[in-house]
């Protein structure tokens, strides 16, 4: 099934997607819902972010072959016995379509980092890492857009990885795609395949994630667990359209645009 948040006329709603059309549900999404006899063509209504999180991780270095290009922004030179969860704030979600702002302040300019999020179905404490797979409604698409210089220099990814719009997902949840199986993750810029790798390569899976944080913080409805990333990002740059595909769900498509300098 595929779960779409969603904006038509003055109202946001959720529904259910089924080819080019997505049908009213009531209730609620995280529990129990019905799906009505309202109806939309796809193309009709502005999908949004399909979730609106208290709190977003990301689950640190994740993928081995991510790390020589992680080496020169941290120092990280050796993969972590454990997760290294970070918060990233939610001031920074952005829905598909949006613009990834690049910020007129940045040195260096931004990167994508194309990833696979995983999304909280309950409230979710000190779980197993097998348990953790049980408390997980879907799946979606993101973008982990990255700052390297703040993140370099700062002592945390406040605003590296934290700004605002450095951080679009979608387009909907998918609650029968399976990362454990492999769905790769694929970026595109201006229609050029730039970065790949499968769900079946992240060094510390999502149950594996979702538990370590489990051990201190109470994860909740909505909560977003990002994959991590692979390889060697590259810069974006005004005017490109930046698409993260993970196969098996959908695309996620955002336009990039420069901040205009202010003083």
């Amino acid at each position: 099934m595929r779960i779409a948040r969603f904006e038509v006329g003055d109202s946001i709603r959720y529904g259910v997607i089924e080819g080019d059309t997505v049908t009213e549900i009531e209730g609620d999404v995280f529990a129990k819902f019905e799906q009505t006899s309202a109806t939309h063509r796809l193309a009709a209504v502005r999908l949004l972010a399909p979730v609106v999180p208290s709190q977003m991780f990301g689950p640190g270095l994740n993928f081995a072959d991510h790390l020589h290009h992680a080496a020169g922004i941290t120092g990280q030179t050796e993969m972590s016995p454990t997760p290294e969860p970070w918060h990233k704030g939610i001031n920074s979600l952005s829905n598909p379509g949006d613009a990834i702002v690049i910020p007129f302040d940045s040195t260096t300019g931004v990167e994508y980092e194309g990833e696979c999020l995983a999304v909280i179905a309950i409230a979710t404490r000190r779980v197993s890492p097998e348990e953790a797979w049980d408390r997980i409604l879907g799946y979606t698409c993101g973008n982990d857009v990255s700052e390297r210089t703040w993140q370099s220099n700062d002592g945390s990814f406040w605003r590296g990885k934290g700004t605002d719009t450095f951080s679009p997902i979608g387009p909907w949840i998918d609650t029968v795609f399976d990362p454990k199986a492999g769905g790769d993750m694929v970026v595109r810029v201006n229609g050029t395949e730039v970065q790949r790798a499968s769900t079946a390569d992240m060094y510390f899976d999502f149950g594996e994630v979702i538990s370590f944080i489990s051990q201190q913080v109470t994860l909740l409805p909505g909560d977003i667990v990002w994959s991590g990333t692979t390889g060697d990002p590259q810069v974006l740059n005004p005017g490109d359209i930046v698409e993260v595909e993970v196969e098996g769900i959908g695309v996620l498509s955002n336009p990039v645009e420069a901040e205009p300098r202010q003083g």
